[in-house]
C-alpha cells in the first residue's frame, strides 16, 4: 500500500511538471512551481527527484515507453509494410493528440534543455531511425516496396511524422487520426501520381 501511495505521488509530480514545463519551458520553471501545481511542498519533490534535470529525464523515459507502445511494435511484424506504416502513424498522432503538453516537451523542447539531455534525445532518435530503417529494408527484401536508399526512405517517413507536430502542438488542430494516417500512408506508398 505504501509503495502504491509513493508511486501515485511520483505520478502527480510528473503530471504537474509536464503542465508547468509545457507552459513555461524547462529553464523558466522552478521546482517550487511544480510543487504548487502538484499540491505538495517543495521538499517533497526532492524525496522523489534529486533535480529538475532528473525529473525531466524521468518524464521523458516514461513517456517514450508510452509513445513506442502507442506506435505498435513487435506484435505487428507479421503485417504488411503498408499496414505497419499506417498503424505507426496512427499511434504517433493519437499519442500526440492525447498528450499535447508532453509531446511539446518530448519532441519540441529536448534540445534546448540541457547538453546531457540533448545527447540522450539524440540517442533515442537514432534508435528510432534504426528501427524504422530495418522495417524499410525488410519491406524492400520482401518486394513490398521498390529498392531505394533505406536511409532516405526512413528520413522521409520520420520527417512526415515530425512535420505534423506543428499543427498538433502549436496550432492545436484536431483531425481524424485514422483518416490522416491512411492519407499519409497512401502518399508514402503510392506518391502523388
Amino acid at each position: 500500500m505504501r509503495e502504491a501511495a509513493k508511486e501515485s505521488k511520483r505520478e502527480k509530480i510528473m503530471e504537474a511538471a509536464i503542465q508547468v514545463f509545457s507552459k513555461k519551458g524547462y529553464h523558466q520553471t522552478r521546482m517550487e512551481e511544480i510543487a504548487v501545481a502538484a499540491g505538495i511542498g517543495k521538499g517533497t519533490i526532492y524525496e522523489y527527484f534529486d533535480s529538475k534535470l532528473q525529473l525531466v529525464q524521468h518524464i521523458m523515459e516514461t513517456s517514450l515507453l508510452m509513445y513506442y507502445e502507442a506506435m505498435g511494435d513487435e506484435e505487428r511484424s507479421r503485417l504488411s509494410f503498408e499496414d505497419r506504416i499506417r498503424i505507426m502513424i496512427m499511434g504517433h498522432f493519437r499519442f500526440c493528440q492525447q498528450n499535447k503538453a508532453l509531446t511539446r516537451i518530448l519532441f519540441w523542447d529536448t534540445e534546448i534543455i540541457d547538453e546531457e539531455l540533448k545527447d540522450w534525445s539524440y540517442q533515442i532518435r537514432r534508435e528510432k531511425e534504426e528501427k524504422m530503417r530495418s522495417i524499410v529494408e525488410e519491406a524492400m527484401q520482401k518486394g513490398e516496396i521498390r529498392q531505394a536508399d533505406p536511409y532516405l526512405v526512413t528520413q522521409i517517413f520520420l520527417g512526415v511524422m515530425g512535420s505534423m507536430l506543428v499543427p498538433v502542438i502549436l496550432e492545436d488542430q484536431e483531425f481524424d487520426v485514422a483518416q490522416v494516417a491512411q492519407e499519409i500512408t497512401d502518399l508514402l506508398m503510392y506518391g502523388l501520381k
